[in-house]
Order: C-alpha cells, then structure tokens, then sequence
C-alpha cells in the first residue's frame, strides 16, 4: 500500500491478468496473491499497517499486533474478493481499492459495531463489595445485602453491555458497560451498614458540640 507507506518492502507485483472473462481470479493471480501474503507475513510492520487499514475499511475486527492470524488473512482474502469482483470492470490496485473503501466506508461489514454482554461473577463482587463496605463503613454485610447487591449488578450488566466500533484510524472505541466499583459503593451507601455509620458519625460530632469528646 505504497499511498499509505506501508506496502515498503512488499516484493515488486508483477502486472498480470487477474481474472478471467466471468470474473474468475486467474492462476497466475492466484499465485501472485501468495507471493503478496508471504511478503506481508514476513513483516509485523507490514502486518501491523495492514491491520490498521483493514480495520478502518471495515474488513479485519481484531487487535493490531502485528501477527499474521486466521482472522487477520480472512479480512486480507475478503477484500482481494471485492477487488477482483469489479477488477474487470474497474481495475483497482490494492492501494486505491482499501483506500476507496475507507473514504466510503465499505467493506464486508465484520467490523461493524460489536456488543458483549460482561456479568461479574458471585465470588468477584462479593470480594470488591466486602472490600468497599469495610473501607466506607468499617463494617462487614449481611448474606441477604451481599445477595441484593449482586442480584442488582448483575441485572445493571445485562442491561448495559459493551458495544466496541472502530474510528477511521482503525482504534477501538468503546462505549456503554457500568463501572461495578462505583455502582457497587452507591450500593453500599443504602445499606444498614452505612446507616449505622451515618448515625454514629452524627453521634460523635454532636458529641463534640457539646463538649463531650475533646
């Protein structure tokens, strides 16, 4: 991708008749396009730039890292499939072709936005919810507190799932999801524990006031 610096070092292609009259790659494409894999695989910086670009042309969803995946050669294979589709009628090189298709914002639609839905386990908010209750309250909570907080969390979870899309540089963008630490505190906070803490808090500052603590 010599319009975008990052096809230096890929072996000079060879101009050959890529497909037939039905539109059929043909096998001196084919093996071209190999020798166009092997000379990217050879290189996590060739790697890594492809991935960028496939990312924002919406035909490769996975990390940057310069390793040549399964995924990462299924998105190389999906856009030399839409090029060569039209490559009889309007000839693209690889460069104009992943351009054009980031300027459109084509592609296979494999990037499109992805949703998960993360729950936190029972052991894991039981451990922060204790942690968060001794640190605001000083106190430990109930079975059936302890039980309202996960029923309520895990509910909070499923109703907010993590929905990641990628901006026209290829970088995650990810929206939605809870912060547990702070849903959990808010939690906390309308426990009997807190209650607890509250009113002697109010206790001993009254006590101040009337100069029964020093």
């Amino acid at each position: 991708m010599a319009g975008v610096g990052t096809s230096k070092g890929v072996s000079r292609v060879v101009k050959v008749q890529e497909t037939t009259a039905d539109g059929k790659p043909t096998s001196t494409s084919l093996t071209e396009y190999t020798e166009f894999k092997k000379a990217i695989a050879n290189s996590p910086a060739l790697i890594s730039g492809y991935q960028k670009l496939l990312k924002a042309a919406n035909y490769y969803r996975g990390p940057v890292n310069g390793k040549y995946t399964p995924a990462f050669q299924k998105a190389l294979d999906a856009a030399e499939e839409a090029r060569l589709s039209i490559s009889a009628i309007r000839p693209l090189t690889r460069d104009e072709f992943i351009n054009e298709q980031i300027s459109f914002g084509a592609g296979d639609g494999s990037a499109k936005a992805r949703t998960q839905t993360y729950i936190m386990n029972d052991s894991d908010i039981e451990a922060l919810a204790t942690k968060i209750a001794q640190s605001k309250t000083g106190y430990g909570l109930s079975a059936k507190e302890l039980s309202q907080i996960k029923k309520e969390l895990q509910l909070a979870q499923k109703r907010n799932p993590v929905v990641q899309t990628y901006d026209a540089a290829g970088n995650v963008v990810q929206t939605g999801g809870i912060n547990e630490q702070q849903f959990i505190t808010s939690k906390i906070e309308q426990t009997g524990a807190a209650e607890k803490t509250r009113a002697e808090m109010a206790n001993e500052l009254m006590l101040r006031e009337l100069g029964g603590l020093q």
